[in-house]
C-alpha cells in the first residue's frame, strides 16, 4: 500500500518555435520511468519501517525530439518488511507486484499534471485521449452495423 508519495522536481521544455511545431504530425510520445535508491525508512504514517522508492519518470516527444516533461520524487510503500524486501532488490530480485503498483499509482498521479505542462507548453497530450464518434441518429441503422447499445445490453 502507498503511504507516501512526493514530487520534488518537475523539469519540462519545449524544443521547437511554436511556429513550427504544426509541421511536424507523427509525434511519438515516450515514456521513460526509472525506479531507483531504495532505502528502508521510518514515516510517521507507519508503525513500522516503509519502504522508500525514488523514481524519474520522463515523458520524452521525439521524431524529431520536440520536447519533454520529467518527474524526480519517490513513494513510500508499505506493506511488507522493508529490510527484507531492499535487500531481495539489491540482489536484483525486485518484488513485481510493489514495482507495479509503485509505478501505477506514480503515473495517476503524475498524468494529469503532464497533462496540464503539455497543453501549456502547445505540445501533444502526455496520455492517450479518448476518440469521440458521433453519429447521426439511424446511422448505425442504415449501414447495417447493429446498435451498439443493443450490442452490449441485449
Amino acid at each position: 500500500m502507498i503511504v507516501g508519495f512526493a514530487i520534488n522536481k518537475v523539469e519540462s521544455a519545449r524544443h521547437v518555435p511554436l511556429e513550427e511545431l504544426s509541421k511536424y504530425r507523427n509525434i511519438n510520445v515516450n515514456y521513460d520511468i526509472n525506479l531507483r535508491n531504495l532505502s528502508a525508512v521510518k514515516v510517521p504514517m507507519a508503525p513500522e519501517k516503509v519502504l522508500r522508492i525514488e523514481y524519474g519518470v520522463t515523458i520524452n516527444y521525439i521524431n524529431p525530439s520536440i520536447g519533454f516533461i520529467r518527474f524526480e520524487g519517490y513513494s513510500d510503500y508499505a506493506g511488507a518488511n522493508a529490510e527484507i524486501t531492499l535487500k531481495e532488490w539489491e540482489q536484483g530480485k525486485p518484488d513485481i507486484a510493489i514495482q507495479n503498483e509503485v509505478s501505477n499509482n506514480m503515473m495517476a498521479r503524475i498524468i494529469p499534471l503532464a497533462m496540464l505542462l503539455a497543453q501549456n507548453l502547445c505540445l501533444p497530450p502526455a496520455a492517450p485521449m479518448p476518440v469521440i464518434n458521433f453519429q447521426k441518429p439511424g446511422a448505425a441503422g442504415q449501414t447495417g452495423e447493429k446498435d451498439k447499445f443493443d450490442a452490449y445490453h441485449a
